[in-house]
């Protein structure tokens, strides 16, 4: 039997076929791969093996680039790269191909693919950078930095690009935009926020209906395509976000600079300009390029407080007060709106690290998410339909925002956890019932995560419905957005911290030159697009990956001087081995491992026994920080002392 897919490997050495028809993953040892990366495409052929399937590759169908970081090694004819995260190959780095680095370097490398399909041991590899750390990043965000091929610093050409820039003429271009500085529009972030680049406003109009104009940094005026700013962008793909640091796509003189939304200073902007009903319908949409002044950087932390009528006024300007209240309103209508289409609403707390300027991580906590926040988050969703819609009237490429629905196994194994939690079998049968049929999965998703909100395991469920979900990915193909409830859905509102965001300025900002655009540079765009999606998207997955392990060392970091006091969590996952516990204050995670438990047996319905005495999947547990592995993230827990357990 043969099957097609994508090679997936394993840090262990080994691979998956992640097959295209969404069956289960092909096993493949390193000697099976006959040649194939990670990101092939390829055919292989495929047999049942016990409980699953081994495959072994006939086929490369199409070639993926890869990019390696790892330590150079130099012998006397070549070199050899010892990559961070193993490969099935040993990577030699022929004569010539070493570019400048010296043994022992840091450094990121391509691959270059084999020319057969045959079985191979070795694989050639090009250095193509030195890492060069900056002086104020640490131990462990260099750990990630080197683990995940990212780009910590920029080249001296781009440096200079950017200075060059960032001394554009703003009253030149003045000239042939929209003045927008007199009119009233401001930034709302949280209160670390490094980068400002959305400004919102809203007003009420004559005729009872609203005018929201969301302005975004235009960032394509000055990062041109095939720019020296625009290859490094494109490589980076997103600005990376750890707890006390920021890898931004852009330099820091266009990012914190001149393409920062700051208060009182005159700014380029694109703007998606809206017609609302005075219930949040959409009427009509106009997107133009506009200059513009922020009146004030509201913060979260204090613009929530002020929405929720607990005192204080986030701004000195009362119009921007006026405006914020309009808006607020506005949100509570098109969240609404939203969640009676089918729109999945979590309201999960972010994790908040806060760290000293010495780098003392002096605590950790749940941030939950206020009005302010809920109120930008509908203004840039209504703004990315908008954009969407407006460049599809006008057939124009769309780089679309995608989320596939998910899989069926995946709401099987949700419908096991809510049954193992007693949820209602009522509305675990609808849950199945939805999903076998595919109608209104959304909708019963929604009943689930409300059965749950105010309830001590409400985040526990929100958390792992999101797990049963696809990842959305970036496609020129439109197959909705599953988690929202959209069709017709982009990404506009951040170029300045996501390279999607930059090419949708692009396509966009070309409706505006007087001579408008041709067939032949629709085609142009479509090819770039469907070029860069999968790239894109690679791109976002290593990105999340690479923060969520840094918030995990800095977590893990902090535990370190808790060890031996004893906290109270919840079971979030029962595997052979031990069990997961979520600590809710602070927010932590860690494994109790079944060997440190006596008699304890864990059986394939999640359970663990001991004697009479079971853990089930979100239980209430009181455990033990037992031993803290702070390099790579790992907290070892014990069950504390229950005297009330019968044995």
């Amino acid at each position: 039997m043969k099957a097609k897919g994508t090679i997936v490997w394993n840090e262990k050495g080994y691979a998956f076929l992640v097959r295209d028809d969404g069956r289960e993953d092909v096993f493949l040892r390193a000697a099976d791969l006959c040649g194939a990366m990670h990101g092939d495409r390829v055919e292989a052929r495929i047999f049942r093996q016990g409980k699953g399937f081994r495959g072994c590759v006939t086929c490369v169908l199409k070639r993926d680039n890869i990019r390696i970081s790892g330590r150079y090694i130099r012998y006397k004819k070549w070199g050899v790269i010892e990559p961070v995260k193993p490969i099935p190959y040993t990577v030699i780095v022929p004569q010539g191909w070493e570019t400048g680095a010296r043994h022992g370097d840091m450094v990121t490398a391509i691959l270059s693919p084999p020319k057969g399909s045959g079985r191979i041991d070795s694989i050639a590899a090009r250095v193509d950078a030195i890492l060069d750390m900056p002086e104020n990043i640490k131990d462990d965000l260099r750990h990630i930095i080197i683990k995940y091929s990212l780009s910590a610093g920029f080249s001296e050409e781009a440096l200079k690009e950017a200075d060059e820039v960032s001394s554009v003429d703003l009253y030149k271009c003045a000239a042939n935009r929209v003045d927008l500085r007199n009119s009233v529009l401001f930034t709302i972030d949280g209160r670390n926020a490094r980068d400002f680049d959305d400004a919102v406003g809203m007003e009420k109009l004559n005729d009872g209906n609203f005018l929201l104009r969301v302005a975004i940094a235009d960032v394509a005026e000055l990062v041109r395509t095939g720019s020296v700013l625009d290859k490094e962008a494109q490589e980076r793909g997103f600005s990376v976000y750890f707890p006390e640091t920021c890898l931004p796509m852009l330099p820091e003189a266009l990012s914190n600079g001149v393409l920062s939304l700051k208060p009182g200073e005159e700014r380029l902007a694109v703007v998606a300009e809206m017609k609302l009903g005075p219930r949040g319908r959409l009427i009509s949409t106009r997107c133009y390029e506009a200059i513009i002044r922020s009146r004030a950087r509201l913060m979260y932390e204090t613009a929530s407080p002020y929405l929720e009528g607990k005192g204080g006024e986030p701004s000195m300007d009362a119009e921007v007060n006026k405006s914020l209240k309009m808006l607020n309103v506005l949100a509570g209508h098109l969240m609404r709106a939203r969640k009676k289409a089918g729109s999945l609403d979590f309201d999960l707390p972010e994790v908040e690290i806060e760290i000293s300027e010495s780098g003392y991580i002096e605590d950790i906590s749940r941030r939950p998410r206020g009005p302010a926040e809920r109120l930008i988050e509908e203004m840039m969703l209504l703004a990315n339909r908008a954009v969407c819609s407006y460049l599809k009237e006008r057939n124009m490429p769309v780089l679309f925002r995608v989320h596939d629905k998910p899989a069926q196994e995946d709401i099987d194994g949700l419908v096991e956890i809510l049954d193992d939690l007693g949820c209602p079998k009522a509305l675990t049968g609808r849950l199945s019932q939805s999903a076998a049929s595919g109608r209104h999965l959304n909708r019963v998703l929604n009943e689930v995560a409300d059965a749950y909100r105010g309830h001590e395991l409400e985040a526990f469920v929100h958390r792992h419905i999101l797990r049963s979900l696809r990842q959305a990915e970036y496609s020129i193909v439109d197959i909705g957005h599953f988690g929202l409830g959209f069709s017709g859905y982009l990404h506009f509102t951040s170029p300045i911290r996501r390279y999607s965001d930059l090419l949708v300025h692009r396509v966009l900002k070309s409706l505006f030159r007087p001579e408008g655009v041709k067939d032949h540079e629709k085609s142009k765009f479509a090819r770039r697009l469907k070029k860069l999606a999968p790239d894109i998207s690679r791109k976002e997955r290593t990105t999340n990956e690479a923060m969520m392990e840094a918030v995990k060392l800095k977590t893990a970091s902090y535990m370190k001087r808790h060890v031996g006091e004893t906290f109270s969590g919840i079971v979030t996952g029962i595997l052979p081995f031990g069990f997961f516990v979520e600590i809710s204050d602070p927010p932590v995670d860690g494994l109790v491992r079944a060997a440190d438990i006596p008699g304890a047996r864990i059986s394939e319905g999640r359970k663990v026994r001991m004697g009479r005495h079971v853990i089930s999947m979100g239980d209430k547990v009181d455990v033990l920080i037992a031993s803290v592995d702070e390099t790579r993230g790992y907290i070892d827990m014990k069950l504390a002392e229950d005297k009330n357990r019968r044995p």
